[in-house]
């Protein structure tokens, strides 16, 4: 009759396993956390010059989220009859985030105006605001663009962490708190409808 070897374990290596897979749950919740709050991690930096909020911008999102589809889809949108446009004109890490620029942002006068002007990070800090460009790039169509004057005086009113809190809880489901874009009629993630309309 063969004999059974009972394995024994020690205190010491019982408290050594146990002690490892909580460092490792740890690092894994700590991996998932930093990744869900990625995107809202720049705060006031995600508050672009012209008054834009970049952590609704559905550039930044998919860029933060190293989401390929969202990508892939804003390349066939925005790269249509453009030859010469690629995924990296799209990847974008907020106008003020000091990372990568999409090409829109790379290329915006608005930007250039307020980093020309000693102590002037965005219009609403401008002597001249509301200036022919701020009032010109409000009433350009875009709705997104629409609402930069009205943002920039409640920024000066609110002040800026104030507004940025609001706006980023503005630009969040309902439900699952996931980021929304400028043009998320529902959550991509749960499929939770606005709140509220998408602009004022």
């Amino acid at each position: 009759m063969g004999s059974i070897k009972k394995e024994c374990t020690t205190r010491r290596e019982f408290v050594e396993k146990v002690t490892g897979a909580a460092v490792a749950c740890a690092l894994v919740r700590m991996r998932s956390a930093k990744a869900q709050n990625a995107e809202t991690a720049g705060g006031e930096k995600l508050v672009a010059p012209c008054g834009l909020y970049c952590g609704a911008c559905p550039m930044y999102l998919a860029t933060v989220q190293k989401d390929d589809e969202k990508v892939n889809a804003l390349l066939k949108q925005f790269g249509a009859g453009r030859s010469n446009f690629k995924k990296e004109d799209l990847l974008c890490e907020g106008c003020l985030g000091g990372g990568q620029l999409a090409s829109f942002c790379k290329q915006c006068n608005l930007r250039a105006c307020a980093e020309s002007k000693p102590n002037v990070t965005r219009c609403s800090d401008c002597s001249e605001f509301p200036c022919s460009k701020i009032t010109g790039f409000n009433n350009d169509g875009m709705l997104h663009h629409s609402e930069v004057l009205a943002n920039l005086r409640q920024i000066k009113e609110m002040g800026m962490k104030k507004w940025t809190q609001r706006e980023e809880d503005r630009w969040r489901c309902p439900q699952c708190k996931t980021s929304l874009s400028w043009y998320d009629p529902a959550c991509p993630k749960c499929g939770a409808k606005r709140s509220e309309r998408l602009f004022f």
